[in-house]
């Protein structure tokens, strides 16, 4: 996988720097087209996914915009002040508390139909390994939340070692089967408890839930995507934002 060059700076982001300092400088134009993809693979002597992650990255800082039948176009030379998070490992995006620990409840193979398939953002008809856990905290009984962690079937070994980690899942892949993790989402929803998991949760049916789905990409394809549902009177998240930076309405890494 090409994810960096001899150093601990992914290659995407390497590219879309060298990218950034050509706009910034002027060689590259307010109105001027990028060069074409398969330009850039050569020029830069990256894959064709390092090149596309990298422009991905300069359309979220509204650099560059995309359009379809035109070409990449340089809409702005520099970025300007805004509010961000920062956020230096994925786990950031929903820490727990650290005393918190995850128990298995089961284990299984799963195909997913069309309604799994679109929550997960997954393609249907996919093969997934699922591990269905609890997380509680060291001193309580009550379980913050319950959660469906669906990996793919090569990874399916981590859930032999959960049980013994406080690390976060994606971690402990990234270090089994030597991963680099190079994007990750995650969608916040509302929901209410199901009949069939008011027991596990200790829970009433009906009572509101915060619902989070987490995917985690690494060399373009997502390799995990948890499912958590944390009643409402458990769980709390804040977020901290810092002035940063931005251009064209769009937002950058610290």
């Amino acid at each position: 996988m090409e994810a960096t060059s001899g150093n601990t700076t992914p290659r995407y982001r390497e590219l879309a720097e060298k990218l950034m300092a050509d706009i910034h400088s002027g060689r590259l134009g307010v109105g001027d087209k990028l060069p074409g993809e398969i330009e850039l693979t050569q020029r830069f002597d990256v894959s064709r996914h390092t090149v596309r992650e990298a422009l991905r990255v300069l359309e979220d800082l509204g650099l560059i915009r995309r359009q379809r039948g035109v070409g990449t176009v340089v809409q702005a030379r520099d970025v300007g002040p805004s509010y961000v998070q920062a956020v230096r490992q994925p786990n950031e995006l929903m820490k727990y508390p650290r005393e918190s620990r995850l128990h298995i409840i089961s284990q299984t193979e799963v195909r997913l139909n069309r309604r799994l398939a679109r929550q997960l953002g997954c393609a249907t008809g996919s093969h997934w390994h699922r591990i269905t856990a609890v997380r509680k905290l060291l001193d309580k009984r009550l379980p913050l939340c319950l959660v469906d962690i669906y990996v793919l079937p090569e990874f399916a070994g981590v859930g032999e070692v959960i049980p013994t980690s406080t690390l976060p899942v994606y971690e402990l892949i990234a270090q089994m089967f030597q991963l680099d993790v190079d994007r990750v989402e995650m969608s916040i929803s509302a929901g209410i408890v199901s009949e069939d998991v008011a027991d596990t949760l200790e829970a009433d049916t009906g009572t509101p839930t915060l619902e989070l789905v987490r995917r985690y990409w690494s060399g373009g394809r997502v390799f995990e995507v948890s499912v958590s549902q944390h009643p409402g009177d458990r769980f709390n998240y804040s977020l901290e934002f810092r002035r940063g930076w931005k251009s064209g309405g769009g937002w950058s890494w610290a």
